[in-house]
């Protein structure tokens, strides 16, 4: 079976059935490379459960965001993509004004929740600063 979106379909559940097992993860390969950025912020660490966690890519060419993929854990019940955010980028040049009008996407774009390890106040705000904070190391 290929599978594609909609794999975890909720919190621990996935759209594999009880005879079926992961075999392979294939990523695709790209000509051109890609700059890369993560960062897991917890109470600890290690062994700590993520209040949020940022995965960044970027595809850089000549100070213009050729292609981005960001995704997103902790801050909805499955990992998400923000394709709304990264529309924002495609094709424009880093800067202020580009920064702010994503960080005002990405708001609108998730809903993170309170909980025990956190407020969705903190995840949201935490989320804008790691997104600003990946997008200075591709202006670097």
């Amino acid at each position: 079976m290929t599978l594609n979106h909609g794999f975890h379909t909720g919190y621990k559940k996935m759209q594999l059935a009880a005879d079926e097992l992961l075999r392979a993860i294939r990523l695709p390969r790209h000509s051109k490379p890609w700059r890369q950025y993560y960062r897991k912020v917890g109470t600890r660490k290690a062994q700590a459960i993520s209040k949020v966690c940022f995965a960044g890519a970027a595809q850089m060419e000549a100070g213009t965001i050729r292609d981005i993929r960001i995704a997103l854990g902790s801050v909805a019940p499955i990992v998400l993509r923000t394709v709304k955010t990264e529309d924002v980028f495609r094709g424009a040049k880093l800067g202020s004004g580009i920064i702010a009008r994503a960080k005002e996407t990405l708001a609108r774009e998730i809903s993170p929740i309170d909980d025990i390890r956190s407020t969705a106040r903190y995840r949201l705000r935490v989320t804008q600063n790691l997104l600003e904070e990946f997008l200075s190391q591709l202006g670097r």
